[in-house]
């Protein structure tokens, strides 16, 4: 029952004396007068009115008992249209009377405030609520809409309120209530997120957090590499220049972005120019951008270079030894002054970058020939760090074989646990002329062809086949020390996992891109479990 309405005889009564007073049709007496019309009707069915014309007439016949059923019949069927719009809508509706008390409420409003109609309907809204917008509205015969509403400490409300009138006089009001309490909940939440992502950023460029060591994404213990990293982890702090030397492979774009990693440009840009595959005639616009109108084609607003894309943070010279030599002179600038113009600029352009630059080629040379400029040779080799070729650092294949060989089983959804002794000899005699870089080619590739859960020599690239045909005889006579090699490198990996995982075995599936069943399998044949074996220390 949504609303409060009681169609009594006493409101159909008219002030004795008036004109339009019809009580004497009517049975007097408080009981009779609290009773339902309907009850009435049939005392009424005697008692009619003669309708007369100015002349007097007699026009008609009023029948009451007509008159009163019509009635009853428009007020039933306004009230059963009312009922089903409180109903229907996902509002919460309220409406009062004059003197306050409830006479409409809505099963919205029940599932919002937890009160049912049958306990508040005829009662004074205030036995419920305070601060209350209907009763405003209602007392100062105006309307609201939009109005944001606490009407409870736990509810959040935007309400419409309008007062109900009648021959220009208020009889009552009606609000209408839309919860928003999720939408301020969630608003408070995301403020709360924000702020504290904010907390985190500030942290972070304070290096109030420790940030994972950048230099761990080069694999390998051989003492060349940890000597080349060594060198890179106490250079990367400085805004020095950084030479970096190898062969094609060798990842010097790894290290060089690790070097920015561990830097405090790290969140900043760290770009990459290629300057052996941007064309001569483009470089100079491609680095320095060019103003509008600089050239033909030119876009109508210009276009900043490479160089202020990086301002704040690293450029990343790669093939170093391919730029041309008119375009090593204004390098040279940019290198000593922080200072260039933009093709078919006037105005000085200031950036704050870090340089690191790499090649593969001799550059001694290459100044001794005249194919290199020696100022900017200097200029560059402040702090030069070679790369060692993987032929140079062979006792870190397995490691490097184990670990591509995890993300590509983890890229490609397979499961491989073992890998024939001949396949790490064949990997570990090979001269890898394309370096770490090939060497990751090919476990993709043996990763994608290979059909069960171990790696064959049939798996093999076939180059390397054939190579490892020619290594056959050796590769039999001594497949126990490479198995040996192969099983510790794979055990001490595992180990330092579980280091940094504090023992948890499913952490330490996960860090290792491994389904645990495969994990477990790897421990048991490398006798780590079940044992007290205590952890490596690092």
């Amino acid at each position: 029952m949504y609303l409060e309405k009681r169609l009594l005889v006493r409101d159909f009564l008219v002030e004795p004396g008036s004109e339009d007073d019809l009580t004497d049709f009517i049975p007097q007496g408080e009981e009779i007068l609290d009773q339902h019309i309907l009850s009435i009707i049939p005392i009424l069915r005697e008692k009619n009115i003669a309708v007369m014309d100015s002349s007097g007439a007699v026009t008609g016949l009023l029948i009451m008992e007509r008159v009163v059923e019509r009635l009853v019949d428009f007020v039933r069927e306004t009230e059963a249209a009312l009922t089903a719009v409180l109903g229907v809508t996902d509002d919460v509706i309220c409406m009062i009377d004059n003197q306050e008390n409830v006479t409409g409420w809505n099963r919205k409003a029940e599932l919002l405030y937890g009160i049912k109609g049958q306990d508040i309907l005829g009662r004074s809204i205030h036995d419920f609520f305070t601060n209350l917008v209907v009763t405003r509205v209602c007392r100062e015969d105006r309307e609201v809409y939009a109005e944001y509403h606490q009407p409870r400490q736990d509810t959040h409300v935007l309400i419409n309120s309008v007062p109900i009138r009648r021959d220009g006089r208020v009889i009552g009001g009606v609000s209408a209530e839309k919860d928003v309490t999720e939408v301020i909940q969630l608003n408070r939440a995301l403020s709360r997120a924000s702020y504290q992502v904010k907390c985190l950023k500030e942290a972070i460029q304070k290096n109030e957090i420790k940030r994972v060591d950048p230099f761990t994404k080069l694999y390998g213990h051989h003492p060349r590499l940890k000597a080349m990293v060594d060198v890179a982890r106490r250079a990367a702090p400085t805004d020095a220049t950084v030479l970096i030397r190898g062969e094609s492979g060798t990842g010097k774009e790894i290290l060089a972005r690790a070097i920015h990693e561990a830097s405090d440009r790290a969140g900043k840009p760290f770009v990459v120019v290629n300057c052996g595959a941007i064309p001569a005639e483009l470089f100079e616009s491609e680095i320095f951008g060019y103003e509008q109108g600089a050239f033909t084609g030119a876009g109508p607003r210009g276009k900043p270079g490479l160089l202020e894309m990086a301002n704040e943070g690293t450029v990343f010279l790669d093939e170093i030894g391919e730029l041309p030599l008119n375009l090593q002179v204004k390098l040279l600038r940019v290198l000593q002054e922080r200072v260039f113009y933009r093709v078919g600029g006037s105005r000085p352009v200031s950036v704050n970058i870090r340089i690191i630059a790499a090649t593969n080629r001799h550059l001694e040379e290459m100044v001794s020939s005249g194919e290199f400029r020696e100022d900017l040779y200097y200029r560059l080799n402040v702090i030069s760090i070679e790369m060692p070729p993987l032929r140079e650092r062979r006792s870190d294949i397995p490691e490097l074989l184990y670990r591509f060989l995890q993300e590509y089983c983890q890229l490609y959804g397979k499961e491989i646990s073992k890998v024939e002794p001949g396949v790490v000899a064949a990997l570990l005699s090979y001269s890898w002329p394309g370096n770490v870089r090939e060497l990751k080619n090919t476990v993709e590739r043996m990763v994608v062809l290979a059909e069960g859960e171990v790696i064959t020599e049939k798996d093999l690239p076939k180059y390397l086949r054939e190579h490892a045909l020619g290594f056959g005889a050796a590769a039999r006579e001594f497949p126990p020390d490479l198995n040996v090699a192969a099983r510790e490198t794979e055990k001490e990996i595992i180990l330092k996992a579980l280091k940094e995982a504090g023992g948890n075995r499913t952490v330490t599936a996960r860090l290792l891109g491994l389904p645990r069943s495969t994990l477990y399998y790897k421990m048991n044949r490398l006798g780590i479990l079940g044992t007290k074996k205590s952890l490596p220390k690092h």
